[in-house]
């Protein structure tokens, strides 16, 4: 053996038999699929004949080259009443103290829980000694400033003083 072929013949065997216990195990979980799907079918009929439904022999399973041998299937009731509610329990495993009634013991939330929970935000300012600075200055370092730091005072007047003059200012450098 070469050094190539070798290690590729070392692998083979145990690669083709996962393969094949793969295949068997899809092939039987289909079969029951299939199987399953038509007990369940809403339209079947009761009075079907079910000995079709036998395991297939495995054609190495008798050993020795011998012919299997013959499977033995015994025949399902006739009918089959399914009862799909749950068994009833008796009394006396049913506590006394159990109450099933529902019962508001007590109502505890913080005040505002009844919004409902909201996203929390904080805006910082613009740039140091923003909020020290009057509306008029504002505007005259925006005429100045680019889009990035027009767009912060744009946001952080929107959430604090919302002073129209310095938006409208913002809003001007944005656009030009």
């Amino acid at each position: 053996m070469g050094l190539l072929t070798a290690p590729l013949t070392l692998v083979r065997a145990p690669v083709r038999l996962t393969l094949r216990v793969a295949e068997v195990g899809l092939s039987t979980a289909a079969e029951a699929a299939r199987i399953a799907m038509e007990l369940l079918s809403p339209d079947r009929d009761m009075d079907r004949d079910f000995s079709q439904y036998q395991a297939a022999p495995e054609p190495y399973a008798a050993g020795n080259g011998s012919a299997p041998e013959p499977v033995v299937v015994e025949e399902p009731p006739a009918t089959a009443i399914v009862d799909d509610a749950p068994p009833a329990v008796p009394d006396e495993l049913i506590p006394d103290h159990v109450d099933e009634e529902v019962v508001l013991v007590a109502e505890v939330a913080e005040e505002g829980a009844e919004d409902g929970a909201g996203p929390e935000l904080t805006v910082e300012a613009p740039w140091d000694g923003y909020d020290r600075m009057t509306a008029a200055a504002i505007r005259d370092r925006l005429e100045a400033a680019n889009p990035v730091e027009a767009a912060a005072v744009e946001l952080y007047e929107s959430t604090h003083k919302n002073r129209r003059t310095v938006m409208d200012a913002a809003a001007r450098t944005l656009s030009g």
